[in-house]
């Protein structure tokens, strides 16, 4: 999440391991790649307190308070349909963090989604789910939990009705070449160096490039990672009402912008096994949440805020959708499978 001031995020001093994770069975869809499940307590084993750069306070002025989307705080949510929201929320974003044109309609995946609850997974297809994935009983426990609500989880404010999408922009490789393959380099992958011993990691999840999942913070805890939500202006009203995704994504230095800069992203993005991974974790949290939740870009989000961040670069709406409906699709399956199983220990009884 590269800083137009090519400021860095301080990371905590983990010790280097190999990753204690649990191997899923299979991918979330045919030909996916399959992925890893690990809680808070598996990669914080050895890690290190982290130490993050304190941040100046955020006080926005009357037009950033509103946002480019055009934030109501009396109703805690932006203009228009959830529709109308995640078009303007997922705006294209371009290098440096400009903003490019809007989109005239989402994927329709996401368009006859957001908002609603068609198509929302069950709790039985997520469990039977996670579990041949080697999810822990925990994580399957969660399925029943709410998400968190805002007001820092006054149960009588708004539930989390927002998911943030971020990308690490970490290693910075400035002037130096990519590594040869980025997507299975070990430097690059490791989760645990995203891991904090006093549990203050900045999302609730990391995806890395292999799909790996690491969930931080569980959806239920109010969590905070941009300046919008940080703002005074708002006290602690936000804190709550979004959750918050990283995708591992290294970066180079964009020449014309200093040495330091990190704002050169590689292409593609992302990796197929992290869109898939994401989509398992969009419908595990809208399952919570009991509606598709209306995904944000973190640069969309923070547009007009000095010092903004750039990410996610080069994210492609299209994989993600292809991943969800796949993700629906396999779930569907499942379910129809439990209920020709019940079926037929009903006729056998």
């Amino acid at each position: 999440m590269a800083r137009l001031t090519y400021g860095r995020r301080m990371f905590c001093n983990a010790i280097p391991s190999v990753i204690l994770a649990i191997a899923m069975a299979a991918g979330c869809c045919a030909g996916a790649a399959a992925s890893d499940l690990s809680g808070g307590a598996d990669l914080r084993a050895n890690a290190g307190k982290c130490v993050f750069a304190k941040r100046p306070p955020v006080v926005l002025n009357d037009d950033q308070i509103a946002g480019f989307c055009k934030f109501d705080h009396a109703t805690q949510s932006f203009a228009g349909t959830p529709a109308e929201q995640a078009r303007c929320l997922l705006n294209p974003v371009k290098p440096v963090g400009r903003l490019g044109p809007p989109m005239a309609a989402l994927p329709e995946a996401l368009e006859k989604r957001v908002g609603h609850g068609a198509d929302l997974p069950s709790r039985e297809a997520l469990t039977s789910l996670l579990r041949d994935r080697g999810a822990s009983q925990d994580m399957i426990d969660a399925l029943s939990r709410p998400v968190s609500h805002a007001h820092d989880n006054d149960p009588l404010a708004r539930s989390a009705t927002y998911i943030v999408l971020h990308d690490t922009s970490t290693p910075n490789y400035r002037s130096q070449p990519w590594p040869a393959s980025i997507d299975d380099n070990p430097k690059i992958n490791n989760l645990r160096r995203y891991a904090c011993a006093n549990e203050i990691e900045r999302a609730h999840v990391f995806i890395n490039r292999g799909g790996r999942i690491f969930l931080a913070h569980d959806f239920e805890v109010p969590w905070r990672a941009t300046k919008f939500e940080t703002a005074t202006n708002f006290g602690p009203a936000l804190k709550g009402l979004f959750l918050h995704v990283e995708l591992i994504q290294p970066r180079r230095a964009l020449k014309g912008y200093g040495r330091n800069n990190d704002f050169l992203a590689p292409k593609p993005g992302f990796t197929q096994a992290q869109y898939d991974s994401l989509a398992l974790i969009y419908a595990v949290a809208s399952h919570r949440a009991g509606f598709w939740m209306i995904p944000v870009f973190h640069s969309v989000l923070d547009e007009g805020i000095r010092n903004k961040h750039d990410d996610p670069q080069n994210f492609e709406l299209a994989e993600f959708a292809r991943s969800i409906d796949a993700v629906v699709g396999e779930l569907r399956t499942r379910t129809a499978a439990a209920e020709r199983d019940a079926e037929t220990r009903k006729s056998s009884d």
